[in-house]
């Protein structure tokens, strides 16, 4: 079983629009979706075969309609309803001649919700993984969550950045996934080449992360592994249509091949398709995509000296 946790969920309003400062605008499409990176590794694992269940909160309205929209997905799911009250929050993505997001805020959580959070995880076995992934109101949370599952020797995978990543890595999680853009954030740098990455993965590696896996767009994704073998996958060829949840798929089709294979180079080839096949996208890739999509990814692999 592979557990995902989204401590702030979304109702996701796609819209496909020519925006027009200062105007009244109409839309060409619309879609609403239930939102938010752990949800959508959730919904990315269901889609490529795998058991899973998204674990969160939802707050109000809003969140009971992001409840039913898993339901009609199909997709197994408990979203504790926050101690706080309030709403859970609407992004709104508008596609256009440019991609904008507009992301709420979401409402606060409360030390009881992170109790009640823990409690749905006691019955995590060793052989379960567990994926935190997002922007987190709550790093103590995130900290207690990798603690408990440190314990019971489980895969843990995480998904944020900036100062709740760095806080985060004492824990030791088995795999982090930044982008390339976030990795450089971590230390100041800008303009991020490939080889520039792995090194700084590697200093990831120092401060506690086992394995780094980043994904790089158009350029493909890298994985260097805690004995220090670096893989290299090359980018799918395709028209983009879609950035949000492509990150995600490439979390759930690595984990996919990872429990198929135990095999690095194989997770990491259908976690590049996962991805792609999402970036090709009006939504979420299918697992159909994903398997026409690897026959395209290659991958290289160099063992680092230590």
């Amino acid at each position: 079983m592979i557990y995902t946790i989204t401590t702030n969920p979304s109702l996701d309003y796609t819209v496909e629009t020519d925006l027009i400062p200062n105007q009244i605008n109409r839309t060409r499409s619309e879609a609403i979706y239930p939102g938010g990176k752990g949800i959508n590794v959730a919904l990315s694992l269901q889609r490529l075969g795998q058991q899973t269940r998204a674990l969160g909160f939802a707050a109000g309205r809003i969140g009971q309609t992001i409840r039913d929209l898993l339901d009609d997905l199909d997709c197994p799911h408990t979203l504790l309803e926050l101690s706080g009250g309030g709403q859970s929050r609407i992004n709104v993505k508008i596609k256009g001649e440019f991609e904008t997001a507009v992301n709420g805020q979401g409402p606060a959580l409360g030390d009881a919700d992170t109790d009640r959070l823990l409690a749905l995880l006691e019955d995590v076995r060793p052989e379960d993984a567990v994926v935190l992934s997002g922007w987190t109101q709550s790093v103590p949370l995130y900290i207690s969550v990798l603690r408990r599952m440190m314990e019971k020797g489980c895969t843990t995978v995480l998904d944020c950045s900036g100062e709740a990543l760095w806080q985060c890595l004492c824990c030791r999680p088995f795999l982090i996934k930044p982008n390339l853009t976030e990795l450089g954030a971590l230390f100041g740098v800008e303009d991020l080449e490939y080889h520039e990455g792995v090194e700084l993965a590697r200093r990831l590696q120092f401060e506690g992360a086992r394995n780094v896996l980043v994904s790089m767009g158009g350029d493909g994704a890298f994985l260097l592994t805690e004995d220090q073998t670096l893989y290299f996958a090359n980018a799918c060829i395709g028209l983009p249509c879609n950035t949000v949840g492509a990150g995600d798929s490439l979390v759930a089709g690595f984990l996919t091949g990872l429990g198929q294979s135990d095999d690095f180079a194989q997770a990491l080839r259908i976690g590049v398709a996962a991805g792609s096949a999402t970036a090709f996208s009006e939504w979420l890739g299918t697992k159909e995509q994903t398997m026409r999509l690897m026959e395209q990814v290659h991958v290289e692999k160099t063992v680092l000296p230590v």
